[in-house]
């Protein structure tokens, strides 16, 4: 097996619009959020349509919705009704499969989602990365192990980063050691090297993800995210844990890592209003992801995010751009998704070429 580097080639983009039936919404404000939550999944989808194909998996409840939301789109954008999975949910980086090439030909890992830890029921009698897989006429790669695209970070050339408290856990994989956890990662994504850092349990939905942490940019080099005050939260421990492991570890190829800090969105520089923020701080609301390393890379380009704090998001800006100097970036404002705990990386998953 052979998991690519997010920076190889791309056939295209999978990314989908949210049931009217999720109760993830419908929990909240109803349709209010579900409208601004596919207010910021339609723009991410247009900004990666610039660069290349998306297929937008949509359930028949809002098909009409999404077609004449992207009738000016139709060349770039393809919206895939979805029957058999009633509760889609938009984050395709964990629920459509891990795409690998076994040889030559092009598979994807079903890794059981399981509604990061039970949290969410899935309620459906078939995954939907088995159901992609079907779709697509590609093998379906299965597993014991349980666990979400965005843990798995790789760097294409035999290194993956990973989170101990998204994986090693026992909302996901009750009773398995570590050594069996490494044994499955190596046989399904072909990787020789983990490097393992902490993560929090419990610190948001996913049980903290790698991918809102720390991203490989080239091979041997890291970008990442530093909370934008440091202080005794679990979120500045997380950073400084990762910080110290990343700059005293080498990768598969015996190379030392570069680390590049990226500083996250100031909560107090968004200009939200003061029940909102009372809301965060007395934790009857969830802490956003203000993180800039959930990036996406797409064929030629980056689609990143801003966030409204005018000094963090060019300072983010800039750095990525210095990063990808080959590439054009393409920003595209979040307002509802860093909420939801999420951002343009968890939204997507692309598909090698």
């Amino acid at each position: 097996m052979y998991r690519p580097a997010e920076w190889d080639r791309h056939d295209e983009i999978i990314m989908a619009w949210p049931s009217i039936e999720n109760d993830a919404y419908a929990d909240k404000c109803g349709s209010r959020d579900l409208a601004d939550v596919t207010r910021d999944i339609s723009t991410i989808a247009e900004a990666v349509a610039e660069f290349e194909q998306v297929t937008l998996l949509v359930t028949p409840d809002r098909l009409q919705e999404a077609k004449k939301r992207f009738k000016h789109d139709a060349d770039g954008i393809f919206i895939q009704p979805v029957h058999d999975y009633p509760k889609l949910d938009l984050w395709m980086r964990d629920l459509a499969p891990t795409f690998v090439f076994d040889g030559c030909h092009l598979a994807g890992v079903d890794y059981n989602f399981n509604g990061w830890g039970n949290k969410f029921p899935v309620n459906a009698s078939q995954s939907l990365a088995s159901q992609i897989d079907d779709n697509m006429n590609l093998t379906r790669i299965s597993t014991w192990l349980v666990t979400e695209g965005g843990s798995l970070e790789t760097d294409g050339e035999g290194t993956l980063l990973i989170t101990d408290s998204s994986i090693i856990n026992e909302n996901r994989n009750p009773g398995k050691t570590r050594q069996q956890i490494e044994g499955e990662i190596h046989r399904t994504l072909g990787v020789t090297k983990i490097i393992w850092l902490p993560g929090v349990k419990g610190g948001d939905i996913t049980d903290g993800h790698v991918d809102g942490l720390a991203r490989f940019v080239a091979p041997g080099k890291v970008v990442i995210s530093r909370p934008n005050t440091l202080d005794d939260s679990n979120f500045s421990k997380v950073f400084s844990d990762a910080r110290s492991i990343l700059a005293n570890v080498t990768d598969a190829r015996g190379r030392r890592l570069e680390v590049i800090e990226m500083i996250e969105a100031d909560l107090y520089s968004l200009g939200l209003d003061r029940g909102t923020l009372k809301d965060i701080e007395n934790e009857k609301e969830d802490y956003p992801s203000l993180s800039y390393v959930n990036w996406l890379l797409v064929n030629g380009g980056v689609i990143f995010p801003q966030f409204g704090d005018k000094k963090a998001d060019a300072a983010a800006l800039n750095t990525i751009c210095g990063l990808y100097k080959d590439r054009r970036v393409k920003t595209v404002r979040l307002d509802e998704l860093p909420f939801l705990g999420g951002g343009i990386h968890c939204s997507a998953q692309e598909v090698p070429a």
